[in-house]
């Protein structure tokens, strides 16, 4: 899932005219290389890391919701953030005791 949303970045990124390319480039690097890590891994501790890296991300996104010119891309960020997020955790599952 995260492949597909690193390589709708590079498609959004790669159209003349788009709004926020540099923004889609750098994400598709980001969501691909997370995508890369977290299958070569493949650990909990790598599914973890990853949904504090998207909480992260999230976060970065709320300043940029006052700012009318980036309302709409960083309201789609903060919600697909919480859904990567929510998407790792849900792979790790509740763990061992």
């Amino acid at each position: 899932m995260r492949a597909g949303v690193g390589v709708a970045h590079l498609v959004l990124a790669g159209r003349r005219g788009a709004p926020h390319r540099v923004l889609h480039g750098v994400l598709a690097v980001r969501q691909t290389g997370q995508a890369a890590v977290t299958a070569r891994v493949g650990t909990a501790v790598a599914h973890t890391a990853g949904a504090v890296v998207d909480v992260l991300h999230g976060a970065t996104m709320l300043p940029l919701l006052l700012l009318p010119r980036f309302r709409r891309f960083a309201l789609g960020q903060a919600v697909l953030a919480v859904l990567l997020a929510v998407a790792e955790v849900a792979s790790v599952g509740r763990g061992r005791r």
